[in-house]
């Protein structure tokens, strides 16, 4: 089954704070491995759905908007 791009955003997103609050070097190459799977998913997903974004960057702070409710 198909994510909607909140539950897609929300998953990205997470991964997001986790590698943030890590200081485990094996965790945190797990969940940057898992960050750019995620990632590409993602801007996959935006370009399916028609959303232009800039850059790689522009396309994580939609992710962020979308995961906070503020799109």
């Amino acid at each position: 089954m198909r994510k909607t791009l909140f539950e897609s955003a929300k998953d990205y997103v997470a991964v997001i704070e986790a590698i943030e609050q890590t200081t485990d070097a094996k965790k945190l190459q797990a969940l940057e491995e898992k960050r750019v799977q995620l990632h590409s998913a993602w801007m996959d997903l935006l370009k399916e759905q028609g959303i232009a974004y800039r850059d790689r960057e522009h396309a994580t702070k939609i992710a962020v908007k979308i995961a906070r409710g503020e799109l």
